[in-house]
């Protein structure tokens, strides 16, 4: 059995000016097909810590995902979400009552929002690539609030992204050969996407506007492996 492993880190740069280590990822390309999305985020300020896991299948279809946030030391709670049958199942635990259970439509290329920054370039993935037009994005995401520091069943939120073209692209990790995207967020904010290879690893995302206008995560350390497990 074999299997793709591509993982590294992401780093934040400040409007201001300072860096700080925002979040680990490991992607796997498992041997059957599909891909799982892990990351371990941080907020700059070190008081949330976010974990997640993201299946999807071989044609980038949500399959289930799993997350738990923590602030301030504490758990915030945990959500998992699995897709069946056009349907979302979701399940929400906050510590202080009992697993709360609720289903939502589930139509083809909906995305499940845990907001990692890794999965944002996973975000571009059902956008047709042969022309340079503005297409929706459908995210049912786990937090309403544009860094992800509350957990619940959320909402079923509309953005719209584009196709910029290919770009070489330089980073801390080197320079990559990248598909560059446009995201008009649903919190409002216009971001440039730089992504790579066959697992669409995110190699730079740049805030366009608003207050954040110049803060950008890119790519600080970054590894690709092929592993082959025998009997």
């Amino acid at each position: 059995m074999s299997f793709s492993v591509f993982s590294g880190s992401l780093q934040l740069t400040e409007p201001d000016g300072r860096t700080t280590g925002y979040e680990r990822f490991l992607i796997t390309h498992n041997p059957d097909g599909s891909r799982t999305l892990r990351t371990l985020t941080r907020s700059p300020t070190g008081d949330l810590l976010r974990d997640t896991n993201q299946l999807v299948g071989p044609d980038w279809q949500a399959i289930e995902a799993i997350g738990r946030l923590f602030v301030k030391g504490q758990s915030h709670g945990t959500v998992m979400r699995r897709i069946e049958g056009g349907m979302l199942h979701s399940w929400v635990w906050n510590h202080s009552t009992e697993a709360d259970y609720a289903t939502f439509a589930a139509p083809r290329n909906l995305l499940l929002g845990f907001h990692p920054i890794s999965h944002d370039a996973w975000k571009m993935n059902f956008l047709d690539r042969a022309h340079k037009d503005w297409q929706d994005v459908w995210v049912h995401t786990v937090s309403v609030t544009w860094n992800g520091s509350t957990l619940g069943h959320g909402e079923l939120r509309r953005s719209q992204g584009r196709f910029e073209g290919l770009e070489d692209v330089s980073v801390p990790a080197g320079r990559f050969a990248c598909e560059r995207y446009t995201w008009a967020s649903p919190s409002g904010s216009e971001l440039g996407i730089w992504r790579t290879g066959d697992a669409n690893v995110l190699v730079k995302m740049v805030s366009l506007g608003g207050a954040r206008k110049g803060a950008f995560y890119e790519l600080a350390d970054y590894r690709e492996e092929r592993v082959n497990w025998r009997p």
